[in-house]
């Protein structure tokens, strides 16, 4: 009798998925997805981080402090797609990413990009699927649920029930936030915790009229995880083309038009009064989003993790200085510990060391300029620089509490 023939084992490999997170700037994406990378299931995924600004301050916030992102490439498991690779070779960039995603050890379970909040849906939806290997199992948009309810009408600005009103900078944001919400298979109404549940309830249900079928999942402090949309649907591509197609929004522009961006290095330090009349007088609604590091006279040991949304504004510590930390107050460090923080700290400014500030505004161009003047104006003179050196205080109407969040 012939032998049984044993049936060979399947070399296929099933493609990787792809869970993609747009929305408007500053509706908390990055807040999301570094909650999400705590998670253990999550710990080997890859990451494409799509940044508008040049500074690329999203890619280092998620890739944390295993390795430094590098403009344009995959460094450790992050691909930093910011600057020109966000919006001139987005498709080319995207593409070399994700063949590089494909050579991590061990592979990873699922690809998680970020995408600027001045994306355009299709063209980065796009970018992403045009390798076989990935399948796009999410389009995810982030919707700030207190600026929907200031700013929007709850949402009845994009039924048509509400006028949006005169305000181009607003009209602009209104037709950006409606574009992504056109294409979302999920919508996750973040910052419900600032409204009280009824608003809450009726924005959930103008978004499922909008979108119909879409899943919409409500976050406060980025709790709702990845896991919890798991028996949602992945999105039909072939629909999401067609429907690209009907609305003529098949351009292969893959940021919106009429954005800009400027970056703001200076080693000087804040003055706090100033900084905190700066964004109580100079702060309109043209300057979408502000981010960055920072540093204020009054604070000169901790380094500030600045994020601005409309009105809102937060500020993160992130750390100490190197500058600080080499005093050694709390005599934590051995003497060989602080020579090697000194000898770092060689090269850096004479008087501020390694403290400086780097921020991105994002908006229309005179918002941004005008924001970015007002910013200049509030460093501290030659003369605040001396007084800082010789030990004297600051006026700082900054908060002082301290708010822990654990990632």
């Amino acid at each position: 009798m012939p032998r049984p023939t044993k049936k060979k084992k399947s070399t296929k490999k099933h493609p990787i998925p792809i869970a993609a997170v747009c929305g408007f700037l500053g509706s908390g994406k990055t807040t999301l997805l570094r909650r999400w990378l705590q998670e253990e299931s999550l710990k080997d995924a890859a990451m494409i981080v799509h940044d508008f600004s040049d500074f690329g301050l999203d890619a280092e916030l998620l890739a944390g402090e295993e390795s430094t992102p590098i403009h344009g490439r995959l460094e450790g498991r992050v691909a930093a797609l910011h600057g020109v690779h966000a919006r001139d070779k987005l498709h080319s960039s995207a593409g070399q990413a994700l063949k590089d995603i494909l050579t991590l050890k061990p592979s990873p379970p699922v690809v998680l990009c970020e995408s600027t909040g001045a994306a355009r849906p299709w063209p980065l939806i796009a970018a992403l699927t045009q390798n076989r290997r990935f399948f796009l199992r999410h389009f995810i948009v982030t919707v700030d649920a207190l600026n929907l309810h200031r700013d929007f009408a709850d949402g009845r600005v994009f039924t048509g029930d509400v006028s949006p009103g005169a305000d181009a900078a607003l009209q602009r944001a209104a037709e950006i936030l409606a574009e992504q919400i056109l294409f979302a298979s999920v919508i996750i109404l973040t910052k419900v915790d600032t409204l009280p549940q009824d608003v809450v309830d009726f924005q959930v249900s103008i978004l499922q009229m909008l979108q119909p079928g879409v899943t919409v999942g409500l976050s406060a402090h980025a709790g709702l995880l990845l896991p919890q949309l798991e028996k949602t649907l992945p999105p039909n591509l072939a629909q999401m083309k067609a429907k690209a197609k009907q609305f003529g929004l098949d351009r292969d522009t893959p940021t919106a038009v009429g954005m800009s961006s400027l970056v703001l290095r200076d080693e000087r330090p804040f003055h706090p009064q100033r900084l905190y009349d700066a964004c109580q007088h100079q702060l309109g609604t043209g300057l979408y989003r502000t981010k960055g590091f920072l540093w204020l006279a009054s604070r000169p040991e901790h380094v500030l993790l600045w994020q601005q949304s409309g009105s809102q504004i937060d500020l993160e510590i992130r750390g100490f200085w190197l500058t600080d930390a080499a005093l050694d107050r709390d005599e934590n460090l051995l003497p060989e510990e602080i020579e090697h923080l000194k000898a770092k700290l060689a090269s850096q400014h004479p008087i501020f060391g390694d403290r400086c500030n780097e921020l991105t505004l994002i908006g229309e161009e005179a918002a941004c300029r005008a924001f970015h003047a007002s910013l200049m104006q509030a460093l501290c003179t030659d003369e605040e620089i001396a007084a800082w050196q010789n030990g004297e205080d600051f006026e700082d109407p900054w908060p002082k509490s301290i708010r822990h969040i654990n990632f």
